[in-house]
């Protein structure tokens, strides 16, 4: 069954449709992607058709088994993650639409201890601001 809604248009909802699971814009992402950086966090970026109209970004979000040996602490920082996109990601999604461009996104936490939301938080912004950009130059 199909959704007639787009679930973006809902406000800060963070839906089905929105995660990444398709394995070949998974492959491209990580093969011929563009990334962007602000410690602790790193995004590579893919612009691609989607296979889901009306979607501007998909998104999967990773944390390294290297340095979180527990799936405990992986899957809260994945949590911390989705919540601050779901947050902010009206921003991009306006900017998408503007430009007329989907984006693939892999959001990834590569610090190597428990990150508090705050700080967190003030990165995730920065590194907003850095795919903003990309997004801009990429036109």
């Amino acid at each position: 069954m199909t959704q007639t809604l787009l679930p973006y248009r809902l406000g800060k909802a963070f839906g089905k449709s929105e995660k990444l699971i398709n394995v070949n814009i998974l492959a491209g992402l990580f093969g011929s992607g563009v990334f962007v950086s602000k410690y602790p966090l790193r995004a590579n970026l893919y612009f691609t058709p989607l296979p889901l109209k009306g979607v501007p970004a998909q998104v999967v979000f990773t944390a390294s088994k290297r340095k979180f040996k527990r799936a405990v602490d992986r899957n809260f920082i994945k949590r911390r993650l989705r919540e601050l996109y779901r947050h902010y990601k009206m921003d991009l999604y306006g900017a998408l639409d503007a430009k007329g461009k989907t984006l693939a996104i892999a959001l990834m936490y590569t610090g190597s201890e428990l990150p508090d939301y705050k700080s967190l938080e003030k990165s995730y912004k920065v590194l907003q601001q850095k795919i903003l950009d990309v997004l801009e130059k990429n036109t």
